[in-house]
């Protein structure tokens, strides 16, 4: 892991670092670091305290939080968003921003949440989706 200057969170090494170096590069200085890597005990924390806003509804709760085990914040996935708008960066708001606009543009989204997904998770435009190559066994 390495933690990303000016934001507390952290990405893993390899293709989520190689990607949001690009992206940085890319999209110019307003893009903001704002999640990476996130380990179970911080996803359990995070779920329960939704869970505990949606009035212990867990269906409703996750929605807007994978639960522990299904984050794909454990395999590279991270968050984005555009300096000073603040807690607008996790809402659709974010797709008004032309930082989102260059990330679509320049190819460096996959929204993995659409805003038409049939698992009923929240659009989430500001999630920079990694996918990592599989393995193959040694022959």
């Amino acid at each position: 892991m390495k933690k990303i200057d000016g934001s507390g969170h952290y990405l893993l090494r390899g293709e989520s670092l190689k990607q949001y170096n690009q992206i940085r590069k890319d999209v110019g200085s307003n893009l903001l670091f704002t999640s990476g890597i996130r380990k179970g005990g911080k996803l359990m924390h995070l779920f329960l305290a939704k869970t505990r806003q949606s009035n212990g509804n867990l269906s409703a709760a996750s929605r807007s939080l994978a639960p522990p085990g299904d984050s794909f914040h454990g395999v590279g996935d991270f968050y984005v968003g555009k300096i000073g708008l603040g807690e607008a960066n996790f809402t659709i708001d974010f797709s008004n921003t032309e930082e989102f606009r260059c990330l679509i543009t320049l190819g460096h989204v996959d929204i993995r949440h659409t805003d038409t997904n049939r698992n009923g998770v929240r659009f989430e435009p500001w999630h920079i989706k990694i996918i990592c190559p599989v393995r193959q066994p040694d022959r």
